[in-house]
Protein backbone atom coordinates (compact mmCIF):
# COMPACT_ATOMS: atom_id res chain seq x y z
CA UNK A 1 0.00 0.00 0.00
CA UNK A 2 1.46 3.54 -0.46
CA UNK A 3 3.07 5.31 1.89
CA UNK A 4 0.21 7.97 1.93
CA UNK A 5 -2.70 5.91 1.92
CA UNK A 6 -1.23 4.20 5.17
CA UNK A 7 -0.56 7.19 7.07
CA UNK A 8 -4.41 8.48 5.58
CA UNK A 9 -5.79 5.10 7.18
CA UNK A 10 -3.82 5.80 10.46
CA UNK A 11 -4.93 8.99 10.71
CA UNK A 12 -8.43 8.11 10.31
CA UNK A 13 -8.45 4.90 12.65
CA UNK A 14 -6.93 7.49 15.57
CA UNK A 15 -9.80 10.43 14.64
CA UNK A 16 -12.33 7.58 15.48
CA UNK A 17 -10.61 6.09 18.06
CA UNK A 18 -10.12 9.58 19.94
CA UNK A 19 -13.78 9.82 19.24
CA UNK A 20 -14.79 6.20 20.55
CA UNK A 21 -12.75 7.12 24.11
CA UNK A 22 -14.47 10.43 23.74
CA UNK A 23 -17.83 9.47 23.81
CA UNK A 24 -17.39 6.26 25.83
CA UNK A 25 -16.13 8.91 28.64
CA UNK A 26 -19.43 10.87 28.16
CA UNK A 27 -22.51 9.88 30.43
CA UNK A 28 -25.92 9.40 29.20
CA UNK A 29 -27.06 12.97 29.66
CA UNK A 30 -23.97 14.62 28.19
CA UNK A 31 -24.23 11.95 25.17
CA UNK A 32 -28.10 13.50 24.57
CA UNK A 33 -27.23 17.12 25.38
CA UNK A 34 -24.46 16.62 22.34
CA UNK A 35 -26.34 14.45 19.84
CA UNK A 36 -29.30 17.22 19.97
CA UNK A 37 -25.97 19.95 19.16
CA UNK A 38 -25.03 17.89 16.80
CA UNK A 39 -28.67 17.61 14.98
CA UNK A 40 -28.81 20.97 15.49
CA UNK A 41 -25.60 22.21 13.73
CA UNK A 42 -26.54 20.31 10.98
CA UNK A 43 -29.56 21.45 10.37
CA UNK A 44 -28.80 24.82 11.05
CA UNK A 45 -25.75 24.37 8.43
CA UNK A 46 -28.91 23.05 5.82
CA UNK A 47 -30.95 25.46 6.54
CA UNK A 48 -28.72 28.13 5.75
CA UNK A 49 -27.45 26.85 2.28
CA UNK A 50 -31.08 26.93 0.98
CA UNK A 51 -32.64 29.43 3.43
CA UNK A 52 -32.06 33.52 3.81
CA UNK A 53 -30.82 34.65 7.04
CA UNK A 54 -31.91 33.14 9.91
CA UNK A 55 -33.67 35.43 12.84
CA UNK A 56 -32.39 33.54 16.54
CA UNK A 57 -34.60 33.55 19.88
CA UNK A 58 -32.70 33.46 22.63
CA UNK A 59 -34.31 30.89 25.36
CA UNK A 60 -35.01 32.26 28.56
CA UNK A 61 -35.77 30.42 32.31
CA UNK A 62 -37.65 32.40 34.87
CA UNK A 63 -35.81 32.45 38.50
CA UNK A 64 -37.76 29.57 40.26
CA UNK A 65 -37.77 27.65 43.57
CA UNK A 66 -36.45 24.03 42.84
CA UNK A 67 -38.38 20.67 43.23
CA UNK A 68 -37.32 19.16 46.45
CA UNK A 69 -37.32 15.14 46.37
CA UNK A 70 -36.15 12.45 47.24
CA UNK A 71 -34.25 9.10 45.93
CA UNK A 72 -37.22 6.54 44.53
CA UNK A 73 -39.74 9.62 44.01
CA UNK A 74 -41.73 10.73 41.13
CA UNK A 75 -42.34 14.12 41.00
CA UNK A 76 -43.68 16.88 38.46
CA UNK A 77 -41.08 19.57 37.29
CA UNK A 78 -42.49 23.35 36.08
CA UNK A 79 -39.94 25.30 34.46
CA UNK A 80 -41.43 28.81 33.46
CA UNK A 81 -39.87 31.00 30.73
CA UNK A 82 -39.61 31.64 26.95
CA UNK A 83 -38.99 28.79 24.54
CA UNK A 84 -39.01 28.82 20.78
CA UNK A 85 -41.01 25.92 19.37
CA UNK A 86 -38.97 22.66 18.90
CA UNK A 87 -37.02 23.50 22.21
CA UNK A 88 -35.17 20.59 23.60
CA UNK A 89 -34.74 20.09 27.24
CA UNK A 90 -31.68 18.15 29.41
CA UNK A 91 -31.64 17.40 33.04
CA UNK A 92 -27.65 17.45 33.86
CA UNK A 93 -28.22 13.48 35.88
CA UNK A 94 -28.39 10.19 34.47
CA UNK A 95 -29.96 9.40 37.96
CA UNK A 96 -33.34 10.35 36.80
CA UNK A 97 -35.83 9.15 34.21
CA UNK A 98 -38.15 11.46 32.55
CA UNK A 99 -41.19 9.60 31.83
CA UNK A 100 -43.10 12.27 30.63
CA UNK A 101 -43.00 15.89 28.96
CA UNK A 102 -44.69 18.62 26.85
CA UNK A 103 -43.44 22.23 26.36
CA UNK A 104 -45.20 25.40 24.86
CA UNK A 105 -43.66 28.73 24.69
CA UNK A 106 -44.25 29.94 28.28
CA UNK A 107 -43.25 26.46 30.26
CA UNK A 108 -41.90 23.02 29.65
CA UNK A 109 -43.79 20.16 32.74
CA UNK A 110 -41.73 16.99 33.00
CA UNK A 111 -42.64 14.25 35.23
CA UNK A 112 -39.05 12.18 36.45
CA UNK A 113 -38.47 9.41 38.33
CA UNK A 114 -35.52 9.43 40.51
CA UNK A 115 -33.22 6.66 40.72
CA UNK A 116 -33.70 4.85 44.32
CA UNK A 117 -30.43 4.78 46.50
CA UNK A 118 -28.62 7.79 45.18
CA UNK A 119 -26.80 10.39 46.75
CA UNK A 120 -27.28 13.85 47.35
CA UNK A 121 -27.57 15.64 44.34
CA UNK A 122 -28.66 19.29 42.36
CA UNK A 123 -29.66 18.60 38.88
CA UNK A 124 -29.37 21.55 36.27
CA UNK A 125 -31.33 22.20 33.04
CA UNK A 126 -30.55 23.41 29.80
CA UNK A 127 -32.85 24.34 27.24
CA UNK A 128 -31.94 24.56 23.35
CA UNK A 129 -33.16 25.71 20.55
CA UNK A 130 -33.68 24.41 17.25
CA UNK A 131 -31.50 25.68 14.23
CA UNK A 132 -29.80 28.85 16.31
CA UNK A 133 -28.60 25.88 19.03
CA UNK A 134 -29.29 28.83 21.61
CA UNK A 135 -28.91 27.50 25.17
CA UNK A 136 -30.77 28.62 28.06
CA UNK A 137 -29.63 27.17 31.97
CA UNK A 138 -30.60 27.01 35.19
CA UNK A 139 -28.39 25.47 37.73
CA UNK A 140 -30.43 24.12 40.13
CA UNK A 141 -34.05 22.78 39.08
CA UNK A 142 -34.57 19.53 40.66
CA UNK A 143 -32.62 19.00 44.56
CA UNK A 144 -32.29 15.24 45.30
CA UNK A 145 -31.91 15.10 49.25
CA UNK A 146 -33.31 12.44 51.74
CA UNK A 147 -31.41 11.08 55.39
CA UNK A 148 -27.94 10.48 54.92
CA UNK A 149 -25.21 9.43 57.02
CA UNK A 150 -21.49 9.80 56.53
CA UNK A 151 -19.08 7.79 58.82
CA UNK A 152 -15.49 8.88 57.67
CA UNK A 153 -11.95 8.48 59.16
CA UNK A 154 -9.20 10.73 59.21
CA UNK A 155 -5.25 10.17 58.83
CA UNK A 156 -4.56 11.62 62.25
CA UNK A 157 -6.79 9.33 63.63
CA UNK A 158 -10.03 11.23 64.53
CA UNK A 159 -13.69 9.96 63.09
CA UNK A 160 -16.07 12.14 61.67
CA UNK A 161 -20.12 11.48 62.08
CA UNK A 162 -22.44 13.23 59.53
CA UNK A 163 -25.59 13.18 60.00
CA UNK A 164 -28.35 15.33 57.88
CA UNK A 165 -30.56 17.51 59.61
CA UNK A 166 -33.47 19.72 58.91
CA UNK A 167 -33.19 23.01 57.21
CA UNK A 168 -33.31 25.71 60.39
CA UNK A 169 -36.69 27.83 60.23
CA UNK A 170 -36.83 30.49 57.41
CA UNK A 171 -33.48 28.64 55.16
CA UNK A 172 -34.31 27.57 52.53
CA UNK A 173 -35.39 23.50 52.45
CA UNK A 174 -32.94 23.20 49.51
CA UNK A 175 -29.89 23.64 51.53
CA UNK A 176 -28.45 20.40 52.91
CA UNK A 177 -27.93 20.71 56.56
CA UNK A 178 -25.77 18.61 58.27
CA UNK A 179 -24.40 18.11 61.88
CA UNK A 180 -21.00 16.42 62.39
CA UNK A 181 -19.36 14.99 65.07
CA UNK A 182 -15.98 14.82 65.67
CA UNK A 183 -14.38 12.14 67.81
CA UNK A 184 -10.26 11.54 68.69
CA UNK A 185 -9.14 8.04 68.79
CA UNK A 186 -11.67 5.15 70.00
CA UNK A 187 -13.72 8.03 72.12
CA UNK A 188 -17.41 7.55 72.17
CA UNK A 189 -18.66 11.37 72.82
CA UNK A 190 -17.32 13.64 70.19
CA UNK A 191 -15.37 16.54 71.20
CA UNK A 192 -16.71 18.95 69.10
CA UNK A 193 -20.07 19.09 67.27
CA UNK A 194 -20.21 21.37 64.38
CA UNK A 195 -23.36 22.61 61.69
CA UNK A 196 -22.12 22.18 58.07
CA UNK A 197 -23.88 22.80 54.51
CA UNK A 198 -23.36 20.11 51.91
CA UNK A 199 -22.91 20.90 48.43
CA UNK A 200 -22.98 18.33 45.43
CA UNK A 201 -21.56 18.53 42.21
CA UNK A 202 -21.91 15.81 39.36
CA UNK A 203 -19.44 14.14 37.60
CA UNK A 204 -18.01 10.66 36.40
CA UNK A 205 -17.73 10.12 39.96
CA UNK A 206 -20.26 12.36 42.51
CA UNK A 207 -18.28 15.44 44.69
CA UNK A 208 -19.37 16.88 47.87
CA UNK A 209 -17.57 19.67 50.05
CA UNK A 210 -18.92 20.10 53.61
CA UNK A 211 -18.32 23.49 54.49
CA UNK A 212 -17.97 23.54 58.29
CA UNK A 213 -19.31 26.00 60.62
CA UNK A 214 -16.65 27.55 63.55
CA UNK A 215 -19.45 27.48 65.82
CA UNK A 216 -19.06 24.55 68.68
CA UNK A 217 -22.80 22.87 68.89
CA UNK A 218 -21.53 20.60 71.91
CA UNK A 219 -23.56 23.03 74.30
CA UNK A 220 -26.86 24.55 72.58
CA UNK A 221 -25.99 28.12 71.65
CA UNK A 222 -28.05 30.74 73.14
CA UNK A 223 -29.70 31.84 69.86
CA UNK A 224 -30.79 27.89 69.92
CA UNK A 225 -32.10 27.65 73.56
CA UNK A 226 -34.34 30.78 72.11
CA UNK A 227 -35.26 29.55 69.20
CA UNK A 228 -36.61 26.31 70.80
CA UNK A 229 -38.28 28.27 73.44
CA UNK A 230 -40.13 30.82 70.29
CA UNK A 231 -41.28 27.23 68.91
CA UNK A 232 -42.91 26.34 72.41
CA UNK A 233 -44.55 29.72 72.98
CA UNK A 234 -46.30 29.71 69.31
CA UNK A 235 -47.70 26.01 69.66
CA UNK A 236 -51.34 26.80 70.40
CA UNK A 237 -50.90 23.43 72.71
CA UNK A 238 -48.42 25.24 75.16
CA UNK A 239 -50.65 26.15 78.16
CA UNK A 240 -50.41 29.27 80.27
CA UNK A 241 -48.44 27.72 83.11
CA UNK A 242 -45.65 26.59 80.50
CA UNK A 243 -45.50 29.70 78.82
CA UNK A 244 -44.75 31.52 81.86
CA UNK A 245 -42.00 29.03 82.82
CA UNK A 246 -40.92 29.61 78.76
CA UNK A 247 -40.86 33.18 79.72
CA UNK A 248 -38.55 33.11 82.30
CA UNK A 249 -36.22 30.91 80.79
CA UNK A 250 -35.81 33.62 78.09
CA UNK A 251 -34.94 36.10 80.62
CA UNK A 252 -32.26 34.07 81.64
CA UNK A 253 -30.81 33.48 78.84
CA UNK A 254 -31.19 37.31 77.38
CA UNK A 255 -29.32 37.94 80.48
CA UNK A 256 -26.27 35.16 79.42
CA UNK A 257 -26.28 36.66 76.20
CA UNK A 258 -25.30 40.28 77.75
CA UNK A 259 -22.78 38.99 80.15
CA UNK A 260 -21.64 36.63 76.79
CA UNK A 261 -21.83 40.21 74.76
CA UNK A 262 -19.71 42.06 77.62
CA UNK A 263 -16.89 39.03 77.60
CA UNK A 264 -16.42 39.86 73.89
CA UNK A 265 -14.96 43.19 74.39
CA UNK A 266 -11.88 41.52 76.53
CA UNK A 267 -8.81 41.10 74.58
CA UNK A 268 -8.05 37.42 75.79
CA UNK A 269 -11.48 36.43 74.75
CA UNK A 270 -10.38 36.79 71.09
CA UNK A 271 -7.14 35.41 72.31
CA UNK A 272 -8.61 32.52 73.32
CA UNK A 273 -10.88 31.72 70.47
CA UNK A 274 -7.72 31.77 68.46
CA UNK A 275 -5.62 29.41 70.90
CA UNK A 276 -9.14 27.19 70.59
CA UNK A 277 -9.50 27.15 66.48
CA UNK A 278 -5.76 26.35 66.55
CA UNK A 279 -6.98 23.20 68.25
CA UNK A 280 -9.43 21.96 65.79
CA UNK A 281 -9.77 25.00 62.86
CA UNK A 282 -11.98 22.66 60.19
CA UNK A 283 -13.36 24.61 57.26
CA UNK A 284 -14.19 22.07 54.87
CA UNK A 285 -14.28 18.11 53.83
CA UNK A 286 -13.82 17.40 49.79
CA UNK A 287 -15.46 13.76 49.27
CA UNK A 288 -16.06 11.60 46.21
CA UNK A 289 -18.29 8.74 46.76
CA UNK A 290 -18.26 5.47 44.43
CA UNK A 291 -20.62 3.00 45.37
CA UNK A 292 -21.07 3.82 48.78
CA UNK A 293 -17.34 4.48 49.28
CA UNK A 294 -16.39 8.20 50.28
CA UNK A 295 -12.31 9.06 50.05
CA UNK A 296 -10.92 12.83 49.85
CA UNK A 297 -9.33 15.47 51.97
CA UNK A 298 -10.05 17.65 55.17
CA UNK A 299 -9.07 20.94 55.58
CA UNK A 300 -7.71 22.25 58.85
CA UNK A 301 -5.64 24.32 61.10
CA UNK A 302 -1.92 23.94 61.02
CA UNK A 303 -1.77 22.11 64.41
CA UNK A 304 -3.97 19.68 62.93
CA UNK A 305 -3.10 19.24 59.01
CA UNK A 306 -4.02 21.10 56.33
CA UNK A 307 -4.60 18.36 54.10
CA UNK A 308 -5.94 15.47 55.94
CA UNK A 309 -6.70 12.23 53.93
CA UNK A 310 -10.25 11.12 54.85
CA UNK A 311 -11.87 7.63 54.05
CA UNK A 312 -15.35 5.71 54.50
CA UNK A 313 -18.64 5.69 53.70
CA UNK A 314 -22.13 7.64 52.37
CA UNK A 315 -25.39 5.30 53.46
CA UNK A 316 -28.78 6.65 52.69
CA UNK A 317 -31.14 5.56 55.59
CA UNK A 318 -34.30 4.24 56.21
CA UNK A 319 -37.52 6.94 56.36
Amino acid sequence: MHKLGRVAILAITAIMLCWGITHAALSKYQLKQQAIMDACKAARKNYASTQPALKCDTPEISLRTPIVAKPGETVEVVINGKFPAGTSFVFGSDNIEVLKETSNANSYRATIRIAPGGGPETLSVQAITPLCCKIAYASEAVVINSNYQWDLKASNGWAVKAQSIAAAPGASSREMQYMLEFFKGAATTPFTKRRASLHPSQGDVPSYYFSISNQDETQMSPQLEMQAIMEKMMNPNTSDAEREKLTKQMEQISTRMTADLKKMTDPKYLQNLQAQEQEFGCTAINLKVQNGAATGNMLCSDKVGRNLTMTGTMKLLPK
